[in-house]
């Protein structure tokens, strides 16, 4: 079983998303980004046992209950080869949630750290390909759609999928702060 957790920012950015899922359906791409709520992933996904599954759960929900709910910044969209997202401003609080999870996961579970846990980009997917003309034709197509300055963060989720597989997640459990 995979385990991945982030943050659920779907209500906030409802229009940009409105605008990107009709372009993910008339670009055809493979793997929609659409199968969970927009979100800002906190860790990059990992593989659970499933003797442990249970405890790893209620850990990190544990964990989400102990936030306070905090304001993070829309740094704007961007674009590489394969994806295009929404960038997140980084700040201490979501740097600290980070960083807590890893080591928590670490600690306790002997989760180890992804290479892009060690300078993550905090953001929310808007499109992934392997196909860079296709993720420029949709970066196009979206780059004008105003966004939010900031965002309120206050609700936590916790995806599971049997695979790890891109589209196979869904959401496990979300815990509002």
């Amino acid at each position: 079983m995979y385990i991945w957790i982030g943050i659920n920012v779907d209500g906030q950015l409802s229009d940009i998303k409105e605008k990107a899922m009709k372009i993910d359906r008339e670009l055809e791409f493979k793997n929609s980004c659409f199968t969970l709520p927009l979100h800002i992933s906190l860790k990059i996904s990992f593989p659970m046992e499933n003797g442990d599954f249970e405890a790893v759960i209620g850990d990190i929900t544990d964990y989400y209950k102990s936030i306070k709910p905090f304001h993070i910044g829309v740094k704007g969209l961007e674009k590489d080869e394969n994806i295009a997202w929404i960038r997140m401003v980084n700040n201490a609080e979501i740097h600290k949630i980070h960083d807590d999870l890893n080591e928590m996961l670490l600690q306790k579970y002997k989760v180890g750290l992804h290479e892009y846990d060690l300078d993550y980009k905090f953001h929310t997917t808007l499109f992934m390909d392997d196909d860079a003309d296709k993720i420029s034709r949709a970066y196009d197509l979206i780059k004008d759609v105003a966004l939010p300055e900031t965002l309120y963060i206050n609700r936590f989720l916790i995806g599971t999928s049997q695979s790890g597989s891109l589209g196979t997640y869904s959401v496990y459990r979300e815990i509002k702060v």
